[in-house]
This record gives structure tokens, C-alpha cells and sequence, in this order.
């Protein structure tokens, strides 16, 4: 029983973490695009512009990091869906077992 809810469970932490890992990207990025900039020498007109824009830039980064980082072990869970899925229905078919039976090769035709 637990080891069918750890899985379960581990699928909603990694998604509820990479939203919160966003958000925060987009924070920092919001509260840390006007002092990098005046830190670098620019002289700014428009500070909200440049705050929107960090924040848009930090997300679109974070996000392609965490498809990197996080997306082979989401594609593992989706594999293992669908195999639960396949005996399942090979299940309800009737079919008992799915491995083939192994014979030596050979040059009969």
C-alpha cells in the first residue's frame, strides 16, 4: 500500500515544488532587475518596465531549467502509468502473462 501512494504522492510534490520554484523565480527576478541594472550603469527611465521584464526572463529561464532537471523523472512516472495501464487491460482481456516465450535462434524457415 505504501509503496502505490509514495509515487502517487511524489508526482503532486515535484508539481506543487516547480510552481513554487517559479513563483519565486519571478519574484527574485522582479525585486532584482533595477539594482543589477544601476550596479551595471544604466541609467533607467522606467523601473517597472525593467522589474516586469527581469520577472518574465527569470521564469522563462527557471522554467527551462526545471524541464531540464525535472522532466526525465516526470517522463519515468508517465512510463509507469502506462505500463500499469497496459496490465490492467491485459488483465480484464484474459491474458495472463505478456512475456514471450524465449527459443534459440535458427536458420529454419
Amino acid at each position: 500500500m505504501l509503496t502505490r501512494l509514495i509515487p502517487a504522492i511524489y508526482v503532486g510534490l515535484i508539481e506543487i515544488t516547480l510552481w513554487l520554484v517559479l513563483l519565486i523565480a519571478g519574484l527574485v527576478g522582479y525585486f532584482a532587475a533595477v539594482p543589477a541594472a544601476k550596479s551595471a550603469g544604466w541609467l533607467l527611465a522606467n523601473e517597472v518596465g525593467l522589474r516586469i521584464g527581469g520577472a518574465l526572463l527569470s521564469v522563462a529561464v527557471t522554467f527551462l531549467v526545471a524541464c531540464v532537471v525535472v522532466g526525465p523523472l516526470l517522463v519515468l512516472v508517465d512510463i509507469r502509468r502506462s505500463v500499469k495501464a497496459i496490465e490492467a487491460k491485459s488483465m480484464d482481456n484474459g491474458v495472463e502473462d505478456l512475456r514471450t516465450n524465449r527459443t534459440e535462434p535458427s536458420f529454419k524457415l
